[in-house]
């Protein structure tokens, strides 16, 4: 059964003093871990869980919380669920924690929607961060251990960095968001792949993304993905 801490479900005032979250996992013993560990955060309120997908969704809808934490679920249905509850629930964040190190599973759950994927043995800092990158009408206590999000840049860094990028750092953006080795995208663009991974360090470098998860998050937010996956494959 879904729990839900405390009479948060009613709307909230237009300044809150925590980001509010809901936590999701099939596993009792590591929900109560990463609530422990959360509840030790002065701007941060566990204010659900739950076990089960179709229980996270109810607890969205009815709690409206401001980020999402969950795992993928054995059979991945929390990926499924992903693109149901930023259709119901606008606004909530979700953060994948997982133990699935699985690229393919990665980057299905950031095209679903997810703005974060971080595995279990990562340091707790790397889920704080991913909890709080995107705060906006929050009023935080003081010294809050807070790291700004690349999409917290302003809109004219990214427009700047989008403008330096060659058309061939674009091409292997893309190739990079859907998930292509570089000896695929070598293949494609026939190019080496020492040549692809240069193109691709640059290209990084400029937008300021550190990962792949990254790039996808870049790629779909832009709208690079929306024609360029059917004519990829």
């Amino acid at each position: 059964m879904p729990r839900i801490y405390k009479a948060e479900a009613e709307i909230v005032a237009y300044r809150r003093k925590s980001l509010r979250l809901v936590l999701a996992d099939e596993r009792t013993i590591l929900r109560c871990g990463v609530r422990a560990m959360l509840q030790g955060e002065p701007d941060l309120e566990v204010i659900g869980e739950a076990s089960q997908v179709s229980d996270a969704i109810a607890l969205a809808r009815c709690l409206q919380p401001d980020v999402l934490v969950t795992d993928v679920f054995e059979n991945g249905s929390a990926i499924a669920a992903i693109r149901e509850i930023q259709r119901e629930c606008v606004g909530v964040r979700v953060v994948m924690l997982t133990g699935c190190k699985d690229q393919q599973c990665e980057r299905a759950a950031m095209l679903a929607g997810a703005h974060a994927y971080v595995t279990i043995d990562a340091p707790i800092d790397v889920l704080l961060r991913a909890i709080r990158a995107e705060i906006s009408d929050i009023d935080l206590p003081a010294a809050p251990r807070l790291i700004a999000a690349p999409r917290q840049r302003s809109a004219n860094m990214f427009e700047r960095a989008s403008a330096e990028m060659t058309e061939r750092e674009r091409e292997v953006l893309v190739r990079v968001a859907l998930g292509f080795s570089s000896k695929r995208i070598a293949a494609d663009l026939g190019r080496s792949v020492k040549t692809i991974e240069k193109h691709r360090f640059k290209m990084m470098h400029k937008l300021g993304l550190r990962n792949a998860s990254a790039v996808t998050r870049y790629a779909i937010d832009n709208g690079l993905l929306d024609d360029a996956s059917a004519a990829l494959e």
